[in-house]
């Protein structure tokens, strides 16, 4: 087997060399919702991978600890490119009447240095634009020009722009093939001329490296002046089976004072990953919710949870949302008429907390029953044939 070729799975594939090793490999994964498991998530998405690994890099991404192709990546640093995946995506939405926004996308950066070259992101936002399906993105690069043209088309696309920091040098160490902080305030303030409805993700926020007070509100308040209207955090988790890792990154690159003070941090295990301590998590989100406020913009967290003595989990965004949904944005569920989407009624779209089915979907009232909420593309077929 040449240097070229990785053996994976039993089979041997062509990794196409370079700056972001890869490999290309025919796909029919299918669209599908929230993953199984708790949820603060409250409205529903049509998750899109087209990246399996993500040449963008941050030494922090929980999708390493991810399986399948996602292993190989964090392996051998060798990402899996689904082959014309916008074909896939456009059958899957021609097979079903209705859809909620997609989500691009979830684990791997929809502009990431790779899809320079194939395009991928692009070519699934046109399937969406043009059957008038909302979709949204998440990124830490610049977003194409052609992009935010398409987005304009539908008032409910929107695009959230993760920023970490204002530290340059920082930034480069901790998301390396990102792009630079004053590229990625442009990208809110390019959508926000667009009348694009603008998300900051401070997201997570890193205890010790990125959690300075000042420097957080700096960036809230630029975020602001450039047009975003809604802001998202976290603090970091670390996947169990990444802990030592992610520590032994942490000592390389900060020094052994920053991974002894992880160490004691980390001691609270949800799940599979482990959370800081919930005191230090609340002082975070008490003083950037305030902040927050004080620029005029809504404020939520991302799968944050504290643990009741009874071991069930509490969600936070309880205590720190102040939007209707956790993205900031209302947006119905969509139904076909013709080849065209449009809102199935006047809803907000906050499924998770949604008692009265005004869609017509009575699985979508979470609020009767969040006992399942990991629907998939059979679910809107389903969905679909009930509704005709």
């Amino acid at each position: 087997m040449s240097e070229n070729h990785v053996q994976w799975r039993n089979k041997c594939y062509f990794v196409y060399p370079g700056d972001h090793p890869h490999l290309v490999v025919s796909t029919a994964k299918k669209l599908h919702g929230w993953w199984r498991g708790s949820r603060e998530c409250t409205s529903e998405r049509m998750l899109i991978n087209p990246y399996c690994g993500c040449s963008v890099g941050c030494r922090f991404c929980y999708a390493r600890s991810f399986p399948g192709w996602f292993q190989l990546f964090r392996d051998k640093n060798i990402i899996v490119v689904a082959k014309d995946f916008q074909r896939e995506v456009s059958r899957q939405l021609d097979s079903i009447d209705v859809a909620s926004c997609g989500y691009l996308s979830p684990v791997s950066d929809p502009f990431q240095p790779l899809n320079n070259k194939f395009h991928i992101s692009e070519l699934i936002i046109d399937e969406f634009t043009k059957r008038n399906i909302p979709i949204e993105f998440i990124t830490k690069c610049r977003v194409p020009a052609s992009v935010l043209d398409k987005l304009t088309v539908n008032r409910h696309n929107f695009g959230q722009v993760s920023i970490l920091t204002g530290d340059s040098c920082l930034n480069r160490i901790l998301v390396p093939n990102g792009a630079h902080h004053q590229v990625l305030f442009d990208n809110i303030m390019r959508m926000s001329k667009k009348n694009i409805f603008s998300v900051l993700r401070i997201d997570p926020v890193l205890p010790y490296l990125n959690d300075k007070k000042q420097d957080l509100k700096e960036l809230i308040k630029k975020a602001s002046v450039f047009g975003a209207k809604h802001v998202i955090t976290s603090v970091l988790d670390i996947p169990v089976s990444l802990k030592n890792e992610f520590l032994d990154f942490v000592k390389s690159e900060f020094g052994t004072n920053i991974s002894d003070r992880y160490r004691a941090l980390y001691t609270e295990r949800i799940g599979n990953y482990w959370h800081a301590k919930l005191a230090y998590r609340l002082s975070v989100f008490d003083f950037l919710k305030n902040e927050v406020a004080k620029e005029g913009m809504s404020f939520a967290l991302c799968m944050e949870y504290q643990i009741l003595k009874d071991g069930s989990r509490r969600g936070l965004n309880k205590d720190y949302m102040t939007s209707v949904n956790c993205e900031g944005i209302d947006i119905p569920v969509y139904r076909r008429s013709g080849f065209y989407f449009y809102p199935a009624s006047d809803c907000l779209g906050n499924c998770l907390n949604c008692s009265e089915a005004v869609c017509g979907i009575e699985d979508l009232a979470m609020a009767k029953d969040s006992s399942k909420f990991d629907w998939q593309l059979k679910d809107y077929k389903r969905w679909s044939k009930m509704l005709k």
